[in-house]
């Protein structure tokens, strides 16, 4: 069993809550300016990994009936661009169903395999809605672009049960797998500790693209600029730093499939935490988060040339929904994937900015390449969107508005469309706004910003803000560290006692290796239990601070031992805190933990491990 990247999301969601209702205190303190930041080019998570074959020796075709209404069904909109229209499965519709159609084949290694292929008419792409009643941690999923491809995007069970929210009347959990191509392979993996029975899933939706994803599709190779003025981000020589935070997103909502334009920003820690800026009307909740999907680099090679950018990259794993100033239109994100090497957290200013002040706006207006729409800043207005809509329909009052929650635009030069949503607003380099929405006319003849100092004020101030509090790092004592040969994990112990207990009583069995770091024996303010579980199954422990992961464990695994309140952290970062993170070991289900950033980029290139990213904070050992 493998909790690895079950609830890390959830753990530092807990954080986040604490953290929260501190927010109207931090948000006095609230730095008001933060300078971009290039990420180093050594982090690669998040990519396809690369694949000789299938290890399923046969593939089951899954029958998909010719749907010829399906762009019918297609909304169009000024503010998320619907691509894909959802559609059932009718063969596909219960866990039964799913277990009759899968042919389970055995693997040297005692595990099963077992692999479905969707080929739909008239698709562009397909993501499929693949609802499980009940995972198990150490299932691997596996998605192919086709039988042929050689390479796959692999995900755990484990880390699905972190990132997808439970159903509240159910508690089944849906997936949205990436869009990979139009004819994609599922495969399965179970080990041979796995039966089959602790696997219950179906799929009875898909959604399935059927508008070209970008204006590079064959279906349509001459069209590239969506409307005559638009204006290629590479034909001038404002923000062509900036274009490397700006992201393409896709994900999936209701079952059909939209497109709207995301930020990648950076926070006052400069510690490369991969938050994005975008929207509220394209995500405001954990279940769209959990099926985003972002396209980096995702311009031209140079001005007006209709050849994608040799940099381009996508990230498939998902995003943890953060927090959403409704009053303003914007949603911060997390993603569960490093950016690629190479991407900027873009500066950002949290103050008002002054009228007739020259703004810019980066965006993928109808999906298309990244383009740059300019203009002033006119005046402060209020407006309203109606959530309750699917389309989260815009109103604005006429005439300006005095401490409005959205700045309106006067555009000089190009223009917006669906997909441009979300997207940042620009002053001086800096971050000010997300793109709500306005006509798309050439040029704009008004669009509507939701303005960033609000939102940090309200309600990003706990990941945007500069607040910090002294953390009392005098009572902290050593936590001793012991490797378990047989199972690979590490063991860990804030007591002297049971430490020398281990040493006299187990000799080769577990290897005492000195302190590890530093915690608290009591609690304190401002900080955090950490739980302490054993797996005799496993021969290893597992630690949290997520009371959701207590919940999970108590439910489903009582064969996890909870051994309590190991010890005490500190709830944040600073006065001498740093990062405790964790990964998973596929072959053996044991966890590690370091504080030592070099080991957890090494744990980024291992194929053997899966990162689990921030478990906690601790003191470091001296």
């Amino acid at each position: 069993m493998s909790f690895c990247a079950m609830f890390s999301g959830l753990r530092r969601c807990g954080l986040f809550v604490a953290l929260w209702l501190l927010g109207q205190a931090w948000a006095a303190q609230a730095v008001l300016q933060v300078d971009a930041l290039r990420m180093e080019p050594k982090e690669r998570a998040g990519e396809l990994r690369q694949a000789a074959a299938l290890v399923a020796s046969q593939v089951s075709l899954v029958e998909m009936p010719s749907w010829d209404a399906a762009k019918a069904q297609l909304l169009e909109s000024q503010g998320a661009r619907q691509i894909g229209v959802g559609r059932p499965l009718a063969s596909l519709q219960t866990p039964e169903q799913m277990r009759n159609l899968l042919e389970w084949h055995g693997l040297p290694n005692g595990g099963r395999a077992a692999a479905l292929q969707w080929a739909p008419d008239g698709a562009f792409g397909l993501r499929l809605g693949v609802v499980f009643a009940a995972l198990p941690e150490a299932a691997v999923f596996r998605m192919y672009a086709s039988q042929q491809a050689a390479a796959s995007y692999e995900v755990t069970g484990a880390a699905l049960l972190e990132r997808l929210p439970p159903d509240p009347a159910t508690g089944a959990r849906t997936w949205w797998t990436p869009d990979l191509g139009p004819t994609p392979v599922l495969e399965i993996l179970l080990p041979a500790t796995v039966a089959d029975a602790q696997l219950a899933m179906a799929v009875p939706w898909v959604s399935q693209v059927v508008m070209p994803p970008t204006p590079l599709a064959q279906a349509e190779p001459a069209k590239r600029l969506s409307n005559d003025c638009q204006q290629d981000v590479n034909c001038q020589a404002a923000l062509l730093d900036q274009r490397d935070a700006v992201m393409r997103m896709v994900y999936v909502s209701e079952t059909n499939t939209f497109q709207c334009t995301g930020t990648l920003v950076n926070n006052p820690k400069q510690d490369q935490t991969p938050y994005v800026l975008t929207a509220a009307h394209c995500a405001r909740d954990q279940a769209t988060a959990s099926t985003l999907q972002t396209m980096w680099f995702y311009y031209s090679q140079s001005c007006n040339s209709e050849n994608l950018s040799a940099n381009y990259a996508e990230r498939y794993g998902g995003a943890r929904w953060l927090a959403t100033s409704f009053g303003n239109d914007m949603t911060l994100l997390q993603l569960n994937d490093a950016p690629p090497p190479g991407a900027l957290f873009a500066g950002w200013d949290a103050s008002a900015v002054p009228m007739a002040t020259a703004a810019a706006g980066l965006h993928h207006p109808h999906g298309d390449l990244l383009m740059i729409s300019k203009g002033r800043i006119q005046e402060q207005a209020s407006c309203y969107l109606d959530y309750t809509s699917s389309r989260a329909s815009l109103s604005c009052d006429p005439g300006a508005a005095e401490d409005g929650g959205f700045y309106r635009l006067a555009v000089d030069s190009g223009g917006i469309e669906g997909g441009s949503s979300g997207s940042a607003l620009f002053v001086n380099g800096r971050v000010v706004g997300t793109l709500t929405g306005g006509d798309n006319w050439c040029p704009a003849k008004g669009v509507v910003y939701g303005r960033l100092d609000q939102a940090v004020a309200s309600t990003f101030s706990p990941w945007l803000g500069n607040a910090s509090f002294a953390l009392d790092s005098s009572a902290a004592a050593p936590v001793y560290r012991f490797h378990i040969p047989k199972s690979g994990a590490d063991f860990f112990t804030i007591s002297a006692q049971e430490r020398d207990a281990v040493i006299a009583g187990l000799p080769g069995t577990i290897n005492y290796e000195g302190i590890a770091f530093y915690a608290s024996e009591q609690q304190r303010p401002r900080m955090l239990a950490v739980y302490r579980y054993f797996n005799p199954d496993v021969v290893a422990h597992f630690y949290t601070t997520s009371e959701a992961e207590r919940q999970f464990v108590r439910q489903y695994h009582p064969s996890w031992q909870e051994d309590g309140i190991a010890w005490w952290v500190p709830a944040q970062g600073g006065d001498g805190a740093v990062p405790m993170y964790r990964s998973y070991q596929y072959g053996t289900g044991a966890h590690h933990y370091t504080a030592d950033p070099a080991v957890r980029d090494t744990w980024l290139g291992n194929p053997d491990l899966l990162y689990d990213g921030l478990a906690y904070y601790v003191w470091a050992a001296p």
